[in-house]
């Protein structure tokens, strides 16, 4: 029953912290700026005020062929972990 009742609240807890972080991005500041210095996340001061602007589409395009990369070099990864596990005969189940 104690236990029922700490998983409970435990899930409770979670899911109102998981709605107050992503209540956080109705403040009204953005993540794009109006700056062209190619924003590298880690900026100085928070925005005051400015206009959001849209993503360009040469900026979605390299996004996403980052992603599709990464995603390959990931799998090929995993692959390679998985054979190496086979051969040293350890479990591969996750």
């Amino acid at each position: 029953m104690f236990k029922r009742v700490s998983l409970l609240l435990c899930v409770c807890a979670f899911m109102f912290l998981a709605a107050c972080a992503g209540s956080k991005s109705s403040g009204g500041s953005s993540y794009y700026d109006d700056s062209d210095e190619g924003g590298d996340g880690g900026g100085g001061g928070g925005g005051g005020g400015g206009k959001a602007r849209a993503p360009r589409a040469d900026e979605l395009k390299d996004a996403k062929n980052e992603a599709v990369s990464l995603t390959e070099e990931n799998h090929k990864l995993a692959k390679e972990v998985f054979d190496l596990k086979n051969k040293l005969g350890l479990p591969t189940d996750e």
